[in-house]
């Protein structure tokens, strides 16, 4: 049956929806996607869900609520109450949608990697007081929720998303058989040296993470869709933050398979030539271009400070001057240095911890385990929504995060 109207749209439209992902082998389930697919297919109506609104910016899901008059921000943005059965102002079939319109606020603020894959996103939610937004036709641009310039992100610690099958997974590394580490020169007619791709010994673990939001009606008839998507980027700012320090602490201590980060000590304080010397020394041991590093506060600190000139000259070295490029933190030889969220394994550890940001975690999430899911409770006159996904961090290069602690 073709869907012609918002009416017509039925709650197993979720479990289709995580069912086709999981079939594909796709980690991360997008309704909007799943949406414009169905009407790609013919499954919606022409004209319901429009390609070239889609190409400016306006997920499907909006465009279906918009016409049902349904406005999503401005001034006279529509009140949540439309979203709920049982009151003078629902429209049918939004109770519906409503997951997905949830699950693009908060997902689309959380910072998903728009280069991963599968995780690319089809739309970008608008800012509270978006007064044009959904009518103006634009290109889409990130109005995610801004993070701290210099705190480190998801995006700087993770470069591959998979998506697996169970609630395990094995990373992949590549060695050669006799311990050389590069190619070698062979004679005619003798066997080529033997490269091997082994699983990890151990089993990285992916856990189900999720949360519930509980509405009361008074709040539902009195908050407006604008409001309610600052308060989802707030959720979706601190499911950000423990996502980066579960991601640290594989970094750090690593996923199981004896991979923890490599440890060099310094012999002091920091000083330009020790952290120089440092990064040369694991290009030369470990082939390992450093490109990123990140420390808590205190070691942040204490680096920044090294830019300062130590006497009353006002002349800075090329290394103090290399710390002044650009609005974000620089380590002396120009890369990015992060500050890691409060409440890190790197609280009070006294180390530098630097990556190369081609050679850094797996974000494994498992196949078709995002669920969001609603419910109406009429003793207690409240209407939860609730979602959840299983997701994980693996580790497959062993030397790739090297640490540098001081005393």
């Amino acid at each position: 049956m073709t869907i012609k109207k918002l009416a017509e749209f039925q709650a197993g439209i979720f479990e289709d929806a995580a069912k086709t992902s999981a079939n594909h082998g796709m980690a991360y389930v997008d309704m909007n996607a799943h949406l414009l697919s169905m009407a790609e297919s013919g499954d919606i109506a022409e004209g319901l869900i429009r390609e070239e609104w889609v190409a400016a910016g306006i997920s499907p899901v909006r465009q279906l609520l918009y016409a049902e008059g349904i406005t999503l921000g401005g001034l006279n943005a529509t009140k949540c109450d439309v979203f709920f059965r049982g009151n003078a102002n629902s429209i049918k079939g939004a109770d519906v949608v409503f997951p997905i319109l949830l699950q693009e606020m908060f997902e689309g603020n959380l910072g998903i990697n728009a280069g991963a894959g599968d995780l690319t996103m089809t739309s970008r939610p608008g800012v509270a007081g978006d007064t044009l937004y959904p009518l103006d036709m634009r290109p889409p641009v990130d109005q995610r929720l801004p993070y701290p310039e210099n705190v480190v992100t998801i995006d700087d610690l993770v470069s591959l998303t998979v998506g697996i099958d169970g609630d395990g997974y094995k990373a992949a590394q590549i060695n050669r058989v006799d311990g050389a580490t590069t190619m070698g020169r062979v004679s005619e007619g003798t066997d080529l040296p033997l490269y091997e791709i082994k699983l990890g010994d151990n089993v990285v673990r992916v856990y189900k993470y999720g949360a519930r939001v509980k509405f009361t009606y008074e709040a539902l008839r009195r908050q407006r869709i604008n409001q309610l998507a600052v308060l989802m980027q707030n959720m979706a700012y601190d499911e950000d933050v423990r996502r980066v320090l579960a991601a640290l602490d594989v970094a750090r201590n690593g996923d199981g398979n004896g991979n923890a980060a490599i440890t060099t000590n310094a012999a002091g304080a920091w000083t330009i030539q020790s952290i120089d010397e440092f990064g040369m020394g694991v290009a030369y041991n470990a082939r390992l271009g450093l490109n990123r590093y990140v420390g808590d506060l205190t070691e942040v600190q204490g680096t920044r400070a090294l830019r300062y000139a130590s006497t009353g000259a006002v002349t800075l070295n090329p290394e103090q001057l290399a710390m002044y490029t650009g609005m974000g933190y620089q380590m002396p030889d120009g890369s990015p240095l992060k500050l890691a969220p409060k409440g890190s394994l790197l609280d009070g550890s006294k180390t530098l911890l630097g990556w190369n940001a081609a050679r850094a975690l797996e974000q494994v999430i498992e196949n078709g385990s995002q669920i969001q899911e609603q419910a109406r409770q009429i003793s207690n006159q409240t209407q939860e929504f609730t979602m959840s996904i299983n997701i994980g961090y693996a580790k497959p290069w062993a030397n790739s995060f090297q640490a540098f602690v001081r005393p």
